[in-house]
């Protein structure tokens, strides 16, 4: 069995090789561990401290968008107060909770650090009204929004069924054509009805009768709509009734007064 050795060629004395050592911690090297768990553990408390201290609570709330709501209203629904801290609060939490308002289409959140927030909501639009005592507010969407006073003036739409803020109706081919009146023409509708059997019926309130057909090409049917009627104000013709079925040809049938009944009875000659 041999050994390998290593020796300077001067000396012919042969020199081990080093071999690998464990090294044993020492009181300086502990100690020194202890300083730095010591330290890390000061930082973290003093991070913890210092994000969670009143620097960060809410000081100043910025709502955007809002119409229907107030700023406090948003405030309130966002649940967002001045203990609530900037830093750590999940935006995503507060806008699901906005959204939950039927009011409230769409929400977002933006934080400006250290105490600083910004909601900016997207509202829902009524386009519609319920039929019956107790007309409800419709969103383009279905969704009910609240209770109809007596001076709205929007399209009545049939539904079936009680409703309460927060529903949301099917989609029908009423609420379809509606969605695509002009927002101006929206106060002149009284009722959109689709008769049975029979076409569907744009009834304004000055009593012309626009026969629709049905929902589909709705937008290409109320642009001809709007067109129509606003040429036979300029030119002061009295609409009886339009018919956009077929959107490119609309035909427009003048209003005819009703004629005084002449059935009146003859006098008898006396004997």
């Amino acid at each position: 069995m041999s050994a390998i050795s290593t020796s300077h060629p001067s000396s012919h004395v042969a020199l081990r090789t080093d071999e690998p050592s464990l090294a044993l911690p020492t009181r300086k090297g502990a100690a020194r561990w202890a300083v730095l768990s010591l330290g890390l553990a000061i930082m973290v408390g003093a991070g913890w401290w210092i994000t969670n201290s009143p620097v960060f609570d809410l000081r100043s709330l910025q709502v955007q968008g809002n119409v229907h709501l107030t700023a406090g209203e948003v405030q309130r629904l966002s649940g967002l107060s001045g203990t609530t801290n900037v830093l750590w609060f999940e935006t995503a939490a507060v806008e699901r909770r906005l959204e939950s308002d039927p009011w409230v289409l769409d929400a977002k959140i933006s934080k400006g650090l250290p105490s600083e927030v910004t909601i900016s909501v997207e509202e829902r639009i009524p386009i519609a009204v319920t039929a019956g005592r107790h007309a409800m507010l419709l969103a383009g969407d279905g969704m009910v929004l609240g209770p109809a006073g007596q001076d709205v003036r929007l399209p009545v739409v049939k539904t079936t069924g009680k409703l309460s803020p927060g529903d949301r109706i099917p989609a029908s081919e009423a609420l379809a054509v509606v969605r695509s009146l002009p927002p101006d023409l929206l106060p002149l509708v009284a009722s959109v009805t689709p008769q049975s059997p029979g076409p569907l019926v744009v009834e304004l309130r000055d009593g012309v009768q626009v026969i629709d057909g049905d929902a589909n090409g709705a937008g290409s049917k109320s642009g001809t709509l709007h067109a129509v009627l606003s040429w036979a104000a300029r030119d002061g013709v009295r609409p009886g009734s339009v018919d956009v079925r077929a959107p490119t040809a609309p035909a427009l049938s003048p209003y005819v007064s009703p004629q005084p009944s002449s059935a009146a009875a003859s006098p008898q000659r006396g004997g």
